[in-house]
């Protein structure tokens, strides 16, 4: 795993050539494991914070009503910072994998702009998470009072945006586990055995 992850490091520039597919998955398997080590080492703080946060406040006697309204304005703080977080995430992982993706393409005897393309509708797809993001906030604090017809309204306007946040994934699921070819082909060498 560690010279797929040092090998994928090194040539993250690198648009040519060819990648197994065993070189491809260790070093998206490090990337799935390095964004859930992010998130939690930003989690864990923040929903301790919001646990302490309410402790203090029922032992200073605040009501059920000033605790939710406490909580939902927490929340909305966590969600705008979670978005945030996701968003960078989003793309430097994506950055971190394309020329991985592109090598993997081309080892399939695919070309490598499907790459590309994925990389362009994951950006395409923080941007508009990042520009619905006070709706998004919103709906949450309209499902807390129950008002389930304007939840409803606003959940269909994401229904694309969650559709197009999933594209990238398929197609790096579908290309990447395509079968290498298993000799020379046009974009180069077969890749050595890992």
């Amino acid at each position: 795993m560690l010279k797929a992850i040092k090998y994928n490091l090194t040539h993250l520039t690198d648009f040519g050539g060819r990648d197994s597919r065993s070189t491809f998955w260790l070093y998206v398997l490090f990337l799935a494991l390095l964004h859930t080590a992010i998130s939690l080492l930003v989690s864990v703080p923040i929903a301790g914070s919001m646990m302490g946060d309410a402790l203090v406040r029922v032992q200073r006697g605040a009501s059920e009503a000033e605790m939710q309204q406490r909580l939902f304005e927490r929340i909305g703080d966590i969600m705008r910072f979670s978005m945030w977080l996701s968003a960078v995430l989003s793309l430097a992982l994506a950055a971190l994998l394309v020329a991985a993706f592109a090598r993997r393409l081309h080892d399939s005897g695919r070309p490598g702009w499907i790459a590309v393309v994925a990389a362009a509708m994951q950006v395409l797809a923080v941007i508009m998470a990042l520009a619905t993001m006070d709706d998004a906030i919103r709906m949450v604090a309209l499902a807390q009072t129950g008002d389930l017809e304007a939840v409803e309204e606003l959940r269909g306007q994401f229904l694309l945006q969650g559709l197009l946040g999933w594209v990238p994934l398929i197609l790096v699921v579908v290309f990447g586990i395509w079968p290498s070819t298993p000799a020379d082909n046009r974009y180069g060498a077969a890749p050595a055995a890992d």
